[in-house]
């Protein structure tokens, strides 16, 4: 297991905050939520990549000082079908930061045909807890559900980074800079995926997808139609603790880093 290896002086993160300016990799990005208060405006998450991905916000789903907060209940955020995963490639990466004290919880995403909860016909790649272990996964799907595992639920109410990626081949889960595990993975649609956050698109028959809908707070969205590596991610875990309210992302990643 490695470390993201990347180096970060405390004036650096200073000139960010200052500047407002965030930039992430432009190769293969498909959207960025940051779900803060600049960008959602009514029910509607702004995508900020340029690209022209907004989403809807549904049901208990709401902003909070830090990011956008799910109830549980009927809480979700849906896309409209994405241009990726489809024509022969299923490279993807996937990332957020997240808090919760909840597990089994519903997923913090899923991949899927429709853009309502439990109602996709194809659907697959849930990441969040396995009902059978309470521990945080990746989910994939080749053939039959695999899980790229950790062995923590993370689910202390403090906030974590987390990232999955699919090369093709195979699918990896990232927590709090380390690669913790990979699987197989190598699922296409036959049309552009929604993309559902904090819900299930259906119940799959995956370990991960049991809870219909996750119970936290995920701020910092953001999705490639590549698949990113480890010093790519590192990089990007730097430039979102840039713009987090007060800092807190910014004191919970330097704690990380001294772990």
């Amino acid at each position: 297991m490695k470390r993201f290896a990347f180096s970060l002086m405390i004036t650096g993160i200073v000139a960010f905050f200052c500047s407002g300016v965030l930039a992430l990799p432009e190769d293969g990005l498909v959207l960025h939520f940051a779900f803060d208060g600049g960008s959602v405006i009514g029910d509607t998450a702004k995508d900020l990549s340029g690209n022209g991905n907004d989403a809807t916000i549904n049901g208990g789903a709401k902003a909070v000082a830090d990011g956008l907060e799910f109830d549980g209940v009927d809480g979700y955020v849906n896309t409209d079908p994405l241009d990726m995963r489809t024509g022969g490639s299923d490279t993807f990466t996937a990332l957020c930061w997240f808090r919760t004290d909840e597990s089994p919880n519903g997923p913090l995403w899923m991949w899927g045909d429709n853009a309502n909860p439990s109602s996709s016909s194809d659907a697959e790649a849930p990441m969040g807890w396995r009902e059978s272990t309470g521990n945080f996964a990746a989910g994939f799907y080749s053939g039959g559900h695999f899980y790229a595992d950790a062995e923590d639920a993370y689910a202390d109410g403090q906030w974590h980074f987390a990232a999955q990626v699919g090369d093709g081949v195979t699918g990896y889960l990232y927590v709090d800079g380390e690669q913790l595990s990979s699987t197989t993975a190598g699922y296409i649609y036959a049309a552009s995926p929604h993309f559902l956050i904090g819900a299930r698109t259906k119940n799959s028959g995956s370990d991960i997808d049991n809870v219909e809908y996750f119970k936290g707070v995920i701020r910092q969205i953001v999705i490639y139609s590549v698949a990113l590596g480890e010093g790519d991610l590192g990089a990007i875990a730097t430039e979102l603790i840039a713009v987090s309210p007060s800092g807190k992302l910014a004191a919970a990643w330097g704690q990380m880093k001294k772990g």
